[in-house]
């Protein structure tokens, strides 16, 4: 049985925590993209959120492809 860091639900959990997080931040913040773009720091707070979550997808596939599953 695999454990749940190991299954893809693991990365998934990670992107869309990230994504939740990082609206809920904006959201805290009073940000509004519609009146003004996003800054350099809201790009990279976001990258370093959901980051994460693709290299656990990455380092998943690499292990199933590996298996041969």
């Amino acid at each position: 049985m695999q454990s749940f860091r190991d299954s893809i639900m693991f990365p998934l959990v990670l992107l869309v925590g990230g994504v939740v997080l990082f609206f809920l931040i904006l959201f805290l913040t009073g940000h509004d993209p519609d009146e003004k773009p996003l800054t350099v720091f809201h790009w990279v707070l976001g990258g370093m959120l959901i980051g994460p979550g693709f290299g656990y997808l990455i380092r998943w596939r690499q292990k199933r492809d590996r298996s041969g599953v």
